[in-house]
Order: C-alpha cells, then sequence, then structure tokens
C-alpha cells in the first residue's frame, strides 16, 4: 500500500492504495548472464521457464536441472542438463516496458493446425472470468491479466505490466502443470502485438482475444499462421480481425454473405 493524491471535481484527497510492483529479474543460464526482465514479481518462475521455451533455449522441463529464483535479489539462476549456445542477436518488441526476443522467427513457423471451435458466448464468459480472478488489476488497475482457457474453463490466470511477459508466464506455468496449449485459446487485456501473436502461434494456441486491439503486422503473421484474432472484446460484441476457423459462428458468416447483393465488379 503506498500513499498518494487523488483529485475529484474540485478536491484533492490523501488516500491509501496499492500501485503496481516491477523489479528487474537478471536470468543466468549455466553460469552465464542471459537477459533482464522487468516484470511484475509473481510467478517468476513461471516467466522465467516461459521465456526460455519460446526463445528456444529449452524444450522442456527435462532440459533444467535446476531452477532458483530470488525475488530479494533479481536474480534467477538456471542450470540445464546441457550446455547450450545462447541466442545474442537482440529484437526489442513493441512491448509495454520493451520486451526483447531472439529467436522468434516467423519463417520457422509452419501453420497451427487445430480443431478448436469456441462459440461466442463462451470467450464472452472466460474474458468475465479474467477479469473475476485478476485480482492485481482489481487492486491497482495498472496491470495487464491474461489468461489460458478452454470453451468451458480458465485453466491459467497470470498477471504482469509486460502483456509479452504475461504469455510468457502462461507458458511456464502450463509447463509446470502439465497443461498442453494447444487446443487452448489465449485471452489478453492488452493490445495484441506481433511478438505475441508469434509466441502464441509457438504454442499452436488457434485462437488469441483481446479486449483492445491488433496491430497490423500481427493480423499479417496471424493470416500466415492460421491464427485467429478476436479484438475490442466487449459484452455481447468484438471485431474478427484475421482467421475464424477457431470460432464457432453457427452461419453468422452465411447470413452476413447473404444479405449482401454482389456488385458488378465481383467475381
Amino acid at each position: 500500500m503506498r500513499t498518494y493524491f487523488s483529485y475529484s471535481k474540485g478536491e484533492l484527497k490523501e488516500v491509501k492504495g496499492e500501485v503496481v510492483r516491477e523489479q528487474p529479474l537478471t536470468v543466468f543460464v549455466n553460469g552465464q548472464k542471459f537477459i533482464t526482465l522487468l516484470s511484475t514479481p509473481q510467478k517468476l518462475d513461471c516467466l522465467v521457464l516461459g521465456y526460455l521455451w519460446l526463445e528456444k533455449v529449452i524444450s522442456g522441463l527435462d532440459d533444467i536441472k535446476r531452477l532458483a529464483v530470488s525475488e530479494v535479489d533479481g536474480r534467477a539462476e538456471v542450470e540445464l542438463v546441457r550446455e547450450v549456445e545462447l541466442p545474442k542477436e537482440r529484437i526489442l518488441t513493441s512491448g509495454c516496458g520493451g520486451g526483447i526476443t531472439f529467436r522468434i522467427d516467423p519463417r520457422l513457423f509452419t501453420r497451427v493446425r487445430s480443431a478448436l471451435k469456441v462459440p461466442p458466448q463462451k470467450i464472452f464468459e472466460r474474458m468475465k472470468d479474467l477479469y473475476r480472478q485478476a485480482v492485481n488489476y482489481q487492486a491497482s488497475r495498472g496491470i495487464h491479466g491474461a489468461g489460458l482457457a478452454t470453451p468451458e474453463e480458465l485453466l491459467i490466470v497470470v498477471e504482469d505490466v509486460g502483456r509479452h511477459n504475461a504469455v510468457d508466464k502462461i507458458k511456464g506455468e502450463a509447463l509446470l502443470r502439465g497443461i498442453p496449449t494447444e487446443d487452448k485459446f489465449l485471452l489478453s487485456t492488452g493490445r495484441i502485438s506481433s511478438e505475441m501473436l508469434l509466441k502464441a502461434a509457438r504454442m499452436e494456441v488457434p485462437l488469441v482475444v483481446s479486449r483492445t486491439s491488433p496491430t497490423e503486422m500481427a493480423v499479417s503473421l496471424a493470416e500466415q499462421l492460421g491464427v485467429t484474432v478476436v479484438g475490442y472484446l466487449k459484452p455481447e460484441a468484438f471485431n474478427l480481425y484475421a482467421g475464424g476457423d477457431a470460432l464457432d459462428l453457427n452461419g453468422l458468416r452465411e447470413t452476413v454473405g447473404a444479405a449482401r447483393e454482389p456488385s458488378p465488379s465481383d467475381d
């Protein structure tokens, strides 16, 4: 809790409330300094594991010999069962706080294949679940939430100041709990940027849903990789930006098509 001032309707009041925590975490792999991440100090083991998996440093928990995370020291020590060559070419992403990625190259991806079909009503319900379970967002607002879901339930909920960190934490917790990410869908309270879309595709998630917008590059990548992108999700409304195969639209597309008369230029 911190003390700050709140201005409203001509009055300035001193109040106490939660303010989002953010701190650096330096990750060492086999004794070698790899990267420093700025994150919310919760589920840091998930953040480290998810980040290493998404950057192809590890392929699973079997690659980890020891993981020790100290929130006090801001340090994560990862010992692998083998020697690895850590990537060196860094890309500054558009993620809040300035995310860093090394190896997420769309040219190395195959299209996501999935039989998942989610009715729109289930998307609305799971986003409501995410907001209900995002306790830090309820307390202090300035934080992103993310969730991994099936049509019937929300499986994982994480929060972080960085929306890209939140996706890393999703994958890390999925690894720790043995939850496959394939044939699930990803919920986010933040913008869907290109690196977030690529993280979802790397996890073979066929549907990404956000309460806000995707970037143009994210939409292009989604079309290339077969990921359905839903944005500006509001009660009983959303925009479909890419794909659609992962949605169960119950004939809505046919209705829309039938309502439009073809123009002479249509072939």
